[in-house]
């Protein structure tokens, strides 16, 4: 094994990305993705038999490159990416015919009540046979990436999972599915009359999966400007709400190109939301360190207390930590939320740069209250509360609201870290509440 090559193979990270093999020409012969990429490339080079496809492919690597990006989804997008960019030559001799899947939007026909309906719906597949269909693809991917893919663009494109003789049945009903009280569908099981929604949603799908996300957003952009400037309030404001959705997706997942114009593009991004974050709140030096605050609990029963944590623009799930509520009776938030702050400076934890606590005014006072004449005092308390997600600080004794862009990837970051907040505490309650369930219907 080459030096150069070992080197890199003793420094890969522990992240999810993409690797590249290279041959003693400097051509690429094969791309991958990994959830765990320092797991995924030694296992290349364990002294294990692979099969003779794999053994030829390690006999010809000279050298490597990883992108590190932030999760399996992007992972898979990019190693997609790149195989079609390069077409490297293992990607061709190792693929057999069930080994690339693609995204596909398939137009049917439905006839109710004597009348005939041009519908469409999406689905993943892996053969390219079907008629009236669109494909988008080929990607390298297991079913569950696929899957994940096709939820964060139904956020964004509300459509309809029933089809054909399903889809007829719950028309006939009338009865919305649970996905359309979570606005994940249209509401195209409730009738005929919107059936236009689910079809405009599909268009708008077509055109996001086969031109992106700038040519998207700057198509919405233009007609959310024609709209406005023809009166058409209504119109705009739905256009608004739909590229809030499409900036949220932007921020969340990165397109596979800006990967391949910048292979460092993750850690800048990890920056940039520290930096978003210093000038939003006005402080005098990049934050690192974040800890985020919330409660949980139903009629005070179970009470519990989350705190994640995020250091360098990223989550830092080992530094979770959970409380128990201990000592406040009754159904008290405040209370509860005085009682973690407490417990929480007794610890020789490292000190955050940002106290985020779920609420408001409110809550915010409570913090304050609990660092007051500790050396944790001088730390920013910032809120965030709904329903727009504003943030709440309190800066020379004056309560300033704090409003930032959705596509601020501070304020990205700061969601983030709220929802995280929530899931934590939520899930340590229902642990408590099982338990003592479990151990009453014991006794």
């Amino acid at each position: 094994m080459i030096s150069l090559l070992e080197k890199k193979l003793q420094d890969l990270p522990q992240r999810p990305g993409v690797y590249l093999y290279y041959n003693k020409d400097r051509k690429i012969i094969y791309v991958g993705k990994a959830k765990n990429l320092k797991n995924r490339v030694l296992s290349y080079f364990v002294p294990t038999y692979k099969g003779p496809k794999t053994e030829a492919l390690v006999a010809n690597i000279f050298d490597m490159e990883t992108i590190v990006v932030r999760s399996e989804l992007e992972a898979f997008l990019l190693e997609s990416e790149l195989i079609k960019r390069y077409k490297p030559k293992y990607n061709i001799d190792l693929k057999d015919d069930k080994s690339y899947a693609y995204i596909v939007i398939q137009d049917y026909t439905l006839e109710i009540e004597g009348v005939k309906y041009t519908l469409s719906r999406i689905y993943s597949t892996r053969t390219k046979k079907l008629k009236r269909a669109t494909y988008y693809g080929p990607f390298p991917a297991d079913g569950l990436t696929m899957k994940r893919a096709l939820k964060a663009l139904r956020r964004v494109f509300p459509y309809c999972e029933y089809y054909g003789s399903s889809l007829k049945q719950h028309v006939q009903r009338g009865r919305a599915c649970l996905y359309h009280h979570i606005g994940l569908c249209p509401g195209t099981c409730l009738g005929v009359e919107n059936f236009a929604k689910q079809q405009h949603n599909m268009k708008e799908l077509r055109f996001f999966l086969e031109k992106g996300y700038t040519k998207t957003i700057e198509d919405l952009q233009l007609k959310m400007k024609q709209l406005s400037d023809s009166l058409q309030f209504e119109e705009a404001l739905e256009i608004r709400k739909l590229l809030d959705k499409i900036f949220v997706l932007e921020t969340t997942e990165i397109l596979p190109e800006q990967y391949v114009q910048n292979p460092n593009l993750v850690e800048d991004l990890y920056l940039k939301r520290q930096q978003d974050l210093q000038e939003l709140f006005g402080l005098d030096h990049v934050p690192d360190r974040i800890e985020c605050y919330d409660i949980s609990n139903i009629m005070g029963d179970w009470a519990t207390g989350s705190m994640v944590v995020s250091e360098g623009g990223r989550l830092e799930k080992s530094q979770y930590r959970r409380f128990r509520i201990k000592y406040t009776k009754g159904i008290s938030d405040f209370g509860m939320m005085t009682e973690i702050m407490k417990r929480r400076i007794k610890h020789d934890w490292k000190k955050p740069d940002i106290f985020l606590i779920d609420g408001g005014k409110g809550q915010v006072s409570v913090v304050l209250q609990s660092i007051k004449d500790t050396p944790f005092e001088v730390i920013p308390i910032v809120g965030i509360f709904k329903p727009n997600d504003f943030f709440m600080r309190k800066i020379n004794d004056k309560w300033r609201v704090i409003k930032a862009l959705k596509s601020n990837g501070g304020y990205q970051h700061l969601r983030e870290l709220r929802d995280e907040a929530h899931r934590f505490a939520k899930g340590y309650h229902k642990v408590l509440r099982n338990r003592e369930t479990t151990e009453g219907v014991k006794k």
